[in-house]
């Protein structure tokens, strides 16, 4: 879907305001101006801003929070290949030309091949950028698959190369680059590791940050062109400081459970308690131009916060659980529209259903409402939840016997799992299940169609005797058969209130791939302004895999503030 819209629009759902417009540009009383002004600190923004500063570009940025974004709490994977250092060190081969195979894939042509080519090629190159300014990796490999790589492990296959068919297309390769960190079973922050460090290289060499700023609106001038910004900011750092320490633990209830998860009532009128203390002070703030002389990067994030836009666009997905931070309000993607800015695949968002690990889960069956089989269970996750939500109504089942389900319980037991793998694991297949004793009784306490549900089981088990194909390619020893009662059906569904599916938005301005111009209705670039990130249609936009959206934040990022930089 292709959206231009306007501020007045019904559905805008947004604090974001309609343009300002200035005859003369050198007549408007700026309160601060530089080369770059780039609205939103996280992973994209501050790519772009130490890249750009780096280059002799004086730079000014805005984040709504104190930076770091969505980037700063997740799992700090950067997905790279191609014969990274890290692989070499490694001993792992790869090449540009796998790694390309393999994403055309996954991004079924949401950019250019000439594109992907060139992120593929400069990977190894970007992971080089971000080492040399204090991001650390490290080479301790992690060959079996899985969602996340256990405590002590770095490099690890973070999308579904190991899978059968995948496979069979392009030689895999670990392509996760877990940024290195001490030991920890935490499960989210991890990705402080990559913006902390970038953060402070550009505060080195000279970008200002304006904390808990909020943009509200771009000036333009008669011409059209994009030549500033005007936020509201707070003048008095005393309170600047209250204000993002309340932000700060409003962030961290809301994200503390999931929505639906049993005492997530109780953080979120917590998180509640805090933002509206936080709210109180926003009246305190005043209004600021800031000039940007040679152009504005727009790097917010996406907008899966916003719980009317997801309605709106995505509604689908609105029963997942948000995954980022309050600031995804979807801010960014409205300042470049407001403008006559392009959005694409706004009703384009990732759902993960990760199930492994424990690996028992995915020795069974995923079955949809109906009981028919509709994947290889042991493909990444988001493709999981994509293929669940967009073609079988957000509903599917793993459907195992009693020796898979015990071995999965066993499994639980590892000490290589984080919590956020085995306690959701553990909740589902204690009291997401449902239990009988024949496959035939399974099916009728489901509300399976019985002929549809034992035909695919069938199906299975002869896949999983070897005694034919799997239909979904699935590798043979994955295949365990369904023989032993009593026989289980886990719920994984987007409705499942204990094992909850985090849900992300991919869609976002449409931009000139060499450039990270923003695009309007005619394809052209709107003078002065970029977005890049989750603000922008880019690599991960169609198919979501562990680190594609960190290494698309850095590559356009950097891309935006290249082409700034050559004038």
């Amino acid at each position: 879907m292709t959206e231009t819209l306007r501020p007045d629009a019904p559905h805008w759902y947004s604090k974001v305001e309609a343009p300002e417009r200035v005859d003369d540009v050198a007549g408007v009383a700026w309160h601060s101006q530089a080369d770059l002004v780039v609205v939103g600190y996280g992973g994209a923004g501050v790519a772009a801003a130490l890249e750009a500063r780096e280059a002799g570009l004086e730079v000014i940025a805005l984040d709504l929070a104190t930076g770091g974004g969505s980037t700063a709490i997740n799992g700090g994977v950067v997905y790279a290949g191609g014969g990274t250092a890290i692989q070499k060190q490694a001993g792992v081969e790869d090449s540009c030309e796998a790694m390309f195979q393999y994403l055309r894939g996954e991004t079924q042509g949401v950019v250019s091949d000439a594109t992907l080519r060139r992120f593929c090629e400069q990977s190894a190159a970007m992971l080089d950028w971000m080492s040399a300014r204090g991001v650390k990796f490290d080479a301790t490999r992690y060959d079996p698959k899985t969602s996340y790589p256990p405590p002590g492990y770095h490099l690890y296959h973070s999308d579904s190369s190991l899978a059968a068919r995948r496979a069979a297309i392009a030689r895999p390769a670990p392509r996760g680059h877990k940024v290195f960190t001490p030991p920890s079973r935490a499960a989210l922050g991890f990705g402080a590791h990559i913006t902390n460090p970038l953060a402070a290289a550009a505060a080195k060499v000279g970008v200002r940050l304006e904390t808990c700023a909020e943009a509200r609106r771009l000036v333009v001038d008669p011409s059209g062109r994009v030549v500033g910004v005007c936020a509201r900011v707070f003048e008095d750092d005393a309170l600047r400081a209250r204000y993002a320490a309340l932000q700060a633990q409003a962030t961290k209830y809301t994200i503390m459970l999931p929505p639906a998860f049993p005492g997530a009532q109780f953080t979120l009128a917590i998180a509640g308690w805090y933002r509206r203390r936080a709210e109180a002070l926003e009246h305190r703030r005043v209004l600021r131009r800031i000039r940007a002389k040679k152009g504005v990067c727009l790097s917010a994030g996406g907008f899966v916060f916003n719980d009317a836009m997801v309605k709106h666009y995505a509604a689908k997905y609105a029963m997942g659980m948000p995954l980022g931070n309050p600031g995804d309000n979807g801010s960014g993607i409205r300042l470049g529209q407001s403008v006559g800015g392009v959005a694409e695949r706004l009703s384009h968002m990732s759902a993960w259903r990760f199930i492994r690990p424990p690996a028992g889960l995915t020795w069974g069956a995923i079955v949809d409402g109906r009981g028919e089989r509709f994947i290889d269970e042991t493909v990444y996750g988001a493709a999981i939840g994509y293929e669940m939500i967009e073609h079988h109504d957000g509903r599917a089942y793993v459907v195992m016997d009693q020796a898979i389900f015990a071995q999965t319980l066993e499994q639980l037991k590892s000490k290589e799992l984080y919590s956020f793998q085995s306690g959701p694991a553990f909740l589902a297949l204690k009291f997401a299940r449902t239990k009988a004793a024949t496959l035939k009784a399974l099916a009728e306490a489901c509300g399976f169609e019985p002929q549809t549900f034992a035909r695919g089981i069938a199906a299975y088990n002869e896949a999983a005797h070897g005694r034919a194909e799997d239909a979904f390619g699935k590798a043979k020893h994955d295949l365990k058969p369904i023989v032993q009662g009593p026989f289980y059906a886990i719920d994984i569904g987007v409705g499942s209130k204990l094992f909850p599916l985090p849900v992300l938005s991919l869609g976002g301005l449409a931009v000139d791939e060499d450039t990270g111009a923003v695009l309007d209705a005619s394809r052209k670039p709107i003078a002065g302004l970029y977005a890049a990130g989750r603000n922008a249609l880019g690599i991960c936009s169609h198919l979501y895999v562990s680190g594609l959206s960190v290494s698309d934040c850095i590559f356009s990022g950097r891309r935006a503030a290249q082409a700034l930089a050559r004038g």
